[in-house]
């Protein structure tokens, strides 16, 4: 049964201050959806009432969320800003047959939503009975030992839509139907919402995002639009299930980060304190690691922004902890005022840097994932030692460049040991005597690329001027040129050996936020 309202009532509204711009007051819709929510991107479909609190400009993006799929009806809501109806809007839905009402700048989105949505309960009266009936039978998979795949396997009856929920990292956790194929294989967390295609097949992609954290993707293969209903009741129930897990472990973090606080605070005590680390599923014998991740170089923040940086760490926290008990790693972390930190042991615990990345990643924002730097220690048996563990970890991850990714103590520069020692005055003043004319003489920077690429690799010439984009010859004349700044010939090893450590200084600065 198709379920639709009609525009009228809401024009007939007068508290809604509603205005017919374009189209017939008769107008139906089936939906009521919001054109610039992410969340409801995944839903839009021909026959919505689609809600817009943007200004509209000229040209359209290419992936037009108000206009693709064409709604049945657009309303624009105005603004104390933007009190006049845009032309160009109105020129579209009349082009394209859709209808077009305008909100008054004191009109709540909200409110016409409600009643919008009122009007569609109503309509669709004689099929509330059916839905609840089907809610009821997906419901008793929540209750489960294992219910995002009792779930997936209701819905996969109920429509034959094959389904899979997959983690931020690229693990498949719950699978329905033949048609999912390697899930797992996708990088999921950089995965928009919507329709596309995956593995060669039409996929509906929909993104489970709690409290500013993603915690999984529902891809549906092969739906048709009778089945979207159901997937979006799913998405909904994963979610709550989600949130449910989320609150129901955040007392049991607190506990387990305060007992890690006073292992760190305290490591020659650990053997006293075996029998609670075992308590909290931190396995005592065998070996551990301790992570630190960042979330991009320390800069002085303003109250707003340090409070953004406090709920990002907390995040990551989460998800580097769900990440861990996910595969069945015994963990313990904490919250601190410049990263947050994960012990864990179990298993192959120096296997899973990439993974817990991955999660991290997931955990992240667009714009925050290229700047999370992740360091790890070696791997430690001694409880003792967890101590030397997080230094070990904290200063692989100072060794992390300021663009993001993971190090590992082992793979620690000893240059960079020395270095740190230094007030960063220091460290400018002899960066500027051994390279000082290079980085003057050098406004855009070219010079200080080569001279960054040679120190990597001197031998090949051909390859690195290759890997510079560059002729050979170019390569030999700014190394000369180079020769001539620094006063020096760029065979003798000792040349080389200031060279680097000057780049080295110049990262430092520059991850620090210092005189770079």
């Amino acid at each position: 049964m198709t379920v639709a309202a009609t525009l009228r009532p809401l024009l007939d509204a007068d508290e809604l201050d509603l205005s017919l711009a374009a189209g017939d007051p008769d107008t139906a819709f089936r939906a009521v959806r919001h054109a610039e929510r992410a969340g409801d991107r995944p839903w839009l479909q021909p026959g919505d009432l689609r809600l817009t609190e943007a200004a509209f400009t000229l040209p359209r993006p290419h992936l037009d969320t108000l206009f693709d799929p064409l709604p049945a009806a657009i309303l624009y809501f105005r603004t104390p800003q933007r009190r006049g109806e845009p032309s160009g809007l109105q020129q579209r839905c009349d082009e394209h047959g859709v209808t077009l009402l305008v909100a008054s700048p004191s009109t709540a989105p909200e409110r016409v939503e409600a009643l919008a949505l009122r009007e569609l309960l109503r309509s669709a009266a004689d099929g509330l009975g059916a839905l609840a009936s089907a809610q009821r039978y997906l419901l008793v998979a929540l209750a489960g030992a294992k219910p995002e795949r009792d779930l997936l396997d209701r819905l996969n009856r109920l429509t034959g839509v094959s389904l899979a929920l997959v983690t931020p990292w690229g693990e498949v956790t719950a699978r329905a139907g033949n048609r999912v194929g390697r899930a797992g294989q996708l990088d999921v967390a950089s995965l928009p919402d919507g329709r596309m295609r995956l593995a060669g097949k039409d996929a509906l992609v929909t993104r489970i995002v709690a409290q500013g954290r993603l915690r999984g993707v529902l891809i549906a293969f092969d739906a048709e639009e009778s089945d979207l209903p159901l997937i979006e009741l799913v998405r909904s129930l994963l979610l709550s299930s989600a949130l449910q897990r989320s609150a129901e472990a955040q007392h049991d973090r607190e506990r387990k980060g305060a007992l890690l606080a006073e292992w760190l605070a305290g490591p020659q005590a650990a053997p006293l304190l075996a029998p609670r680390l075992n308590d909290a599923g931190l396995p005592t014998e065998g070996r551990y690691l301790v992570a630190v991740c960042e979330a991009g170089p320390r800069h002085r923040l303003g109250r707003a922004a340090a409070a953004r940086e406090r709920s990002l760490l907390e995040r990551l926290r989460e998800a580097g902890e769900e990440y861990f008990l996910a595969l069945g790693y015994g963990v313990l972390s904490e919250s601190r005022a410049e990263h947050c930190l994960w012990v864990f042991g179990g298993g192959a615990p120096e296997a899973q840097a990439e993974g817990l990345l991955r999660a991290l990643h997931g955990a992240a924002g667009e714009h925050e994932r290229s700047a999370l730097r992740l360091g790890l220690s070696l791997p430690r048996e001694d409880l003792t030692g967890v101590a030397d563990a997080y230094h070990q970890a904290v200063l692989a991850l100072q060794s992390v460049a300021g663009t993001g990714g993971l190090a590992w103590f082992d793979e620690f520069d000893p240059v960079y040991w020395v270095l740190k020692q230094q007030p960063p005055g220091n460290l400018a003043t002899l960066r500027d005597r051994l390279v000082g004319p290079v980085k003057a003489a050098d406004d855009h920077g070219k010079l200080w690329r080569t001279l960054t690429a040679y120190l990597r690799s001197p031998s090949d010439l051909g390859a690195l001027a290759a890997e510079l984009h560059i002729h050979v010859n170019t390569l030999r004349y700014r190394l000369k040129r180079i020769e001539e700044l620094v006063a020096a010939p760029l065979d003798r090893p000792e040349t080389l050996a200031k060279l680097y450590v000057a780049q080295q200084i110049d990262a430092m600065l520059e991850r620090s936020g210092g005189d770079a």
